[in-house]
Order: structure tokens, then sequence, then C-alpha cells
């Protein structure tokens, strides 16, 4: 059952990735490497959060593991046929290949980061004495 569930907070996150990336990019105007970083950072926000609530514990690690690659390789493989793309249309060189790679390196590291024991375990709920 958690594996569904884990599933299921990934490919909210994957999504959360297409509608924050639309709203931010186009409606907005917000762009460049700093637009990637917040947006990253909000969906891993979002990501420890939904793991916390979802599991009501610390994820272990093959949870922890399944979310990210399912996350972290669903854009992963968005980004490298977007790179082909960019390919087939114009030709690519080192700094649009960089370029690309640092738009895409905050999603999973940002993910990973608030994915510890310490992040998902400030969105747990904590049993107060006397209350």
């Amino acid at each position: 059952m958690e594996k569904t569930r884990i599933t299921i907070v990934a490919v909210t996150c994957i999504a959360l990735f297409f509608l924050s990336n639309y709203l931010f990019r186009y409606l907005i105007g917000f762009t460049g490497l700093l637009a990637s970083l917040v947006i990253a950072a909000l969906i891993a926000v979002y990501m420890s959060f939904s793991v916390a609530r979802t599991l009501e514990r610390l994820p272990m690690p093959e949870e922890r593991s399944r979310a990210l690659w399912i996350y972290g390789g669903f854009l992963g493989a968005l980004f490298v046929a977007f790179g082909a793309w960019m390919f087939l249309d114009a030709g690519m060189d080192a700094v649009t290949l960089a370029t690309l790679f640092v738009h895409y390196l905050p999603y999973p590291a940002l993910a990973h980061a608030l994915l510890s024991d310490k992040a998902v375990g400030m969105f747990l709920k904590q049993d107060r004495p006397g209350g």
C-alpha cells in the first residue's frame, strides 16, 4: 500500500512541475535559473510534506528511493528529450548542454535533500505532553 502512496506523491510532483513551470514562466513571466530554483524548492517542500502526511512516519530508504527515482527519472527523461529536440532543431554546444543540466539538477537535488529524515520529521505530527 505504501508503494502506491509514494507513487501517487511522485506523480503529483511531476504534475506540479508542469503546472508550476507554466504558471511561473508563461503566465507570470518569471524565467531563468532563479525560477528553476524556486519551483524546485516549492515542489521539494510539497514532496516532503506529502510523504510525511501520507505515511505518518519517516520514510524507509526504499520508499525514499522510489519517490526520487520516479520523480527524478521522469524529469531526467523529459530534459533529455528536450535536449534531443534542441539538438535536432539548432544543434547543441557545451554551453547549451550545461545550461540544460543546471536547470534540471535542482529538481532531484532539492527533493533528495528535503526527503531526509530531519526535513520530513518537521512535518510529522508531534505528540505534545499535556496537550
